[in-house]
C-alpha cells in the first residue's frame, strides 16, 4: 500500500536525523563541559591574581609605612645626637667637680652618701649618652690587635659604682689572647656588658670575666650569677629600646651586638633562670701579633681568685 511504503522510507530518515541530533547535543554537553572547566579555571587565576595584586599593595604600604617610620627614625636620631653632643661636656664637668666634692666630704658620712648617690646618676647619664651616640653612629671599625686586659680594665673601672653598691665580687680569668678588633668600639660594649652584669646582681654575687681562644676566634666571656633570663627574651633583649627595667633605655645591649658585629665579630648570651647569664663576644684572631699565650696572674684577692669589695 501506498502509505506503508511512504512510513517504510521515511523511518531511517527519522532514525538518522534522531541520531544526529543525539551525537550533536553529546557533542555540546562535552563542549559545555570544556567551557565550565576552562572559566573554573580562568576565574581561580583571576582569584590568585587578584590575591597577589592585593598582597603587593599591602606590601607597598608597609614599605611606604616602614620607609615613614624609618625617616622619622633618621630624623630623631640626628637629633639625639645632636643632644647627646651638647650634654656631654656640661656633664664632663659635673664629673669632675662630683669627684673633687667626694674627695672633700671623706670625712662626712652622710654627706658623702649624697654625693655618692649624685656621682652614681652623672655616671649612668654619661653612660646613655654614649649609647645613644654610638647608636646614631655610622661606624668604620679598624682592625688591630687589642689589649683585652685593658679594656676590662677600663669597664670595671666604669661600674665601680654599682659594683660598690651591690657588693659584687669580681673573678678574672683573662688569657693573653691577640684578637682583632676596634678599641674604640670595644670599649662601650665591654662597658654595657659589665653594668647589666652588675645590675643584675643588687644583692650581691660574683662577676666573672673569662677570655679563651682557639685557632680562629677570641672568646671573651662575661658571666654574672643574677636571676638568669628567660628563654622568650634571650634575643628580644637585642632589639632597640627593649627592656625589663623600669629606668632601662633598651638601648645597651643593642649597641654592644651592633659593635661587634661590625668588627666581624658575634655577640651571644647563655641563660638559665636562676643561673645567672653569660654574655660572650667572639672576635677574629690575631695570628700576627707575637704574644705570650701564658695566663694573666689573677688580680684577685686569695687563692680563690674572686676580690669581694
Amino acid at each position: 500500500m501506498p502509505g506503508s511504503a511512504a512510513a517504510t522510507t521515511a523511518a531511517p530518515e527519522l532514525a538518522h536525523a534522531f541520531a544526529t541530533f543525539t551525537a550533536a547535543t553529546a557533542r555540546l554537553e562535552q563542549e559545555y563541559a570544556a567551557l565550565r572547566a576552562r572559566v573554573a579555571v580562568l576565574s581561580g587565576e583571576l582569584e590568585e591574581k587578584n590575591r597577589l595584586l592585593a598582597a603587593s599593595l599591602a606590601r607597598e604600604r608597609a614599605l611606604e609605612a616602614q620607609a615613614l617610620r624609618q625617616s622619622r627614625l633618621a630624623a630623631m636620631g640626628e637629633m639625639a645626637a645632636m643632644l647627646a653632643h651638647e650634654v656631654r661636656n656640661p656633664l664632663g664637668a659635673m664629673e669632675l667637680f662630683t669627684g673633687l666634692l667626694l674627695q672633700d666630704l671623706r670625712a662626712q658620712p652622710d654627706p658623702l652618701r649624697l654625693a655618692r648617690e649624685v656621682a652614681r646618676g652623672i655616671t649612668d647619664l654619661n653612660h646613655l649618652v654614649t649609647n645613644l651616640l654610638e647608636f646614631t653612629r655610622t661606624q668604620a671599625p679598624r682592625r688591630v690587635t687589642v689589649d683585652l686586659g685593658a679594656l676590662v680594665d677600663d669597664a670595671l673601672r666604669h661600674g665601680a659604682d654599682l659594683r660598690d653598691a651591690y657588693g659584687v665580687g669580681v673573678e678574672r680569668r683573662l688569657a693573653a689572647a691577640p684578637a682583632l678588633g676596634d678599641p674604640d668600639l670595644l670599649r662601650p660594649v665591654l662597658t654595657n656588658l659589665v653594668r647589666n652584669a652588675f645590675q643584675s646582681m643588687p644583692d650581691g654575687g660574683t662577676l666573672t670575666v673569662a677570655a679563651t681562644y682557639d685557632d680562629r676566634t677570641v672568646r671573651l666571656a662575661i658571666a654574672d650569677t643574677g636571676p638568669g633570663i628567660a628563654p622568650a627574651e634571650r634575643e628580644a633583649i637585642f632589639r632597640p629600646f627593649y627592656t625589663t627595667r623600669a629606668r632601662g633605655t633598651g638601648l645597651g645591649l643593642a649597641v654592644a651586638r651592633q659593635l661587634v658585629t661590625a668588627m666581624h665579630g658575634q655577640l651571644d648570651v647563655e641563660s638559665e633562670l636562676g643561673c645567672g647569664a653569660t654574655f660572650t663576644v667572639t672576635l677574629p684572631r690575631d695570628h700576627d701579633a707575637h704574644r705570650s699565650t701564658a695566663p694573666e696572674a689573677p688580680r684577685a684577692r686569695g687563692q680563690s681568685g674572686v676580690e669581694k669589695v
